[in-house]
């Protein structure tokens, strides 16, 4: 039995700041929205509901505000720098699908 007890000392961060938290939970829930989006549209032929205009407009919302948590965590000083940069980069993709499937709506059809 040891009497003296070594301190460990741990590189990474154990904390995350929780405005990056915020900005991966809103990121996964526009992402899951789009997804979801675009597997009805893909069984149903191109005819799916009306509502998920707004479910796709409900997902831009979500990916700009989550932008803004993403851009609040990386001053934060908690966590690593590896999950800030992928919480923005999660928020800005999230932003840019329903633009891009707008656009290929329109060019294809």
């Amino acid at each position: 039995m040891r009497i003296i007890k070594r301190k460990r000392y741990y590189f990474s961060d154990s904390s995350i700041a929780s405005d990056t938290v915020i900005a991966y939970i809103l990121g996964g829930i526009s992402f899951i929205t789009e997804v979801a989006g675009v597997i009805t549209s893909i069984a149903t032929k191109g005819h799916i509901p009306d509502i998920f205009a707004l479910l796709y407009l409900c997902a831009v919302i979500l990916s700009v505000v989550g932008i803004f948590f993403a851009s609040l965590g990386k001053k934060a000083q908690e966590g690593g720098e590896k999950g800030k940069r992928f919480s923005v980069a999660l928020n800005i993709v999230t932003l840019i699908i329903p633009f891009a499937i707008v656009i290929a709506g329109q060019i294809g059809g």
